[in-house]
């Protein structure tokens, strides 16, 4: 089919493309639908299929040529998009469409093409490298929660104090949600000395003696985990039954054979003490990533389609609102726009870096991502290979494994910089 197409470049990544379908082309697209709309349609005193061709035109006429202007657009589009080597991002959407005196049809189409990029550049990568230690305030926070941890409980005739645990009864006074269907709640330990325990809790329960009772409103946080709870106000009445003050071990060489962690307190200490610091090795490889991510994108500042940022914010808009349906859209949008679009940059980055410098996924760095985890899931290697392309996650595995190769070339070409010790 012969076509007419013009394109016009519009701002940032918009074109804009006019095809001219011929008239006998438009025609025969137009007669064979009333064809087929004859054939399906029962007009009153006819058979099926049997009315006049004049008749199905003028009842159907409109409807018709709505459904070949669709069908024409559909088998001529593509061809548009070849003729003017685009690489589209997005269908298209049609914003003007008509048929013209000589029997011809002419319709515009705005259509996102993928960004172009010609080299990504890398260079003057610079890292902020700061020396790992481990204070021994840290060691002895950890050592702290092994006590805890095998730490007994003893009954005790006081009032209640930070680390106890306290037995109560509760009873809902408040509840203008709905969140619980129970009223009542009897015999419940509440533990003071965890981080996690309400916040409320933790701060009017201490200074209570059994047998005494308190009227408790608890605010839950907007991102607590029981998403039930998220941001619902609950009045308590809190009575105290029994206080239970922790008894804790001596840290020694039986608690370290009891935590299955080691044989003797030393060798403990020094196992934590490598824990926190393998951690923190981590912890800076992942800021160092991310921050390779970041400069990259800086340094190649490449447009991104705006209906891939609609469609993301449009996701997480929809994920906000199922946890929290009073957010603000708005400030939702906003707070992620920028995210979203360095995310969807870093992903075309990758991507391209990896063919311009020839980085590949081998399929040794395969069988090597997957023996490791069947080993860290307890299964065979063929088990895990079968879970993987059961859950279709074989493509996720050969993506993550090509971001880390291209994140450790970046790294390798990235200029380390030792930070200065911290003073004091």
């Amino acid at each position: 089919m012969s076509l007419k197409i013009d394109l016009k470049e519009l701002e940032g990544l918009v074109r804009e493309v006019s095809v001219e379908i011929p008239a006998e082309a438009v025609n025969s697209e137009i007669e064979k639908q009333f064809v087929e709309v004859r054939k399906k349609v029962t007009l009153k005193g006819f058979r099926k299929g049997k009315a006049p061709m004049e008749r199905i035109k003028s009842i159907y006429g409109n409807e018709v040529k709505a459904t070949a202007a669709d069908e024409l657009i559909k088998a001529t589009y593509p061809q548009a998009i070849k003729e003017k080597v685009m690489k589209v991002a997005a269908p298209p959407l049609v914003t003007d469409l008509k048929f013209n005196d000589d029997g011809s049809m002419l319709y515009v189409a705005r259509v996102e093409v993928m960004p172009e990029i010609d080299r990504v550049a890398y260079d003057g990568l610079e890292l902020v490298k700061s020396a790992v230690t481990v204070a021994d305030q840290e060691v002895d926070e950890v050592v702290q929660y092994y006590r805890m941890r095998f730490s007994d409980l003893r009954p005790v005739n006081r009032e209640a104090q930070a680390e106890d645990v306290v037995t109560v009864d509760l009873k809902k006074l408040y509840d203008p949600q709905l969140i619980m269907r129970e009223d009542s709640f009897e015999d419940m330990d509440i533990d003071l000395g965890r981080q996690a325990t309400i916040k409320e809790f933790r701060e009017q329960i201490p200074g209570m003696k059994a047998g005494e009772e308190k009227e408790i409103e608890v605010k839950y946080a907007d991102d607590y985990p029981d998403e039930h709870f998220a941001g619902a106000t609950i009045k308590y009445l809190l009575m105290v039954k029994e206080i239970k003050e922790r008894v804790l071990p001596e840290f020694n060489d039986s608690l370290a054979k009891q935590s299955g962690q080691a044989e003797t307190a030393l060798e403990l200490k020094l196992k934590i003490r490598e824990d926190i610091k393998r951690e923190k090795e981590k912890q800076q490889k992942n800021q160092h990533k991310n921050e390779v991510i970041r400069q990259l994108c800086r340094k190649n500042e490449v447009p991104i389609p705006g209906v891939w940022v609609e469609d993301y914010l449009k996701g997480v808009v929809e994920d906000y609102k199922k946890h929290y349906p009073s957010s603000d859209e708005k400030k939702i949008r906003e707070s992620y726009r920028e995210t979203g679009i360095d995310a969807m940059r870093w992903n075309l980055l990758l991507h391209h870096l990896s063919r311009q410098e020839k980085i590949e996924v081998l399929p040794s760095d395969t069988e090597n991502w997957i023996k490791s985890f069947a080993e860290g899931n307890g299964v065979t290697v063929e088990q895990a290979r079968e879970h993987l392309n059961r859950t279709g996650k074989t493509e996720n595995v050969r993506e993550a494994i090509l971001e880390d190769k291209v994140l450790g070339f970046l790294m390798d070409k990235a200029t380390v910089i030792e930070a200065a010790p911290a003073e004091g």
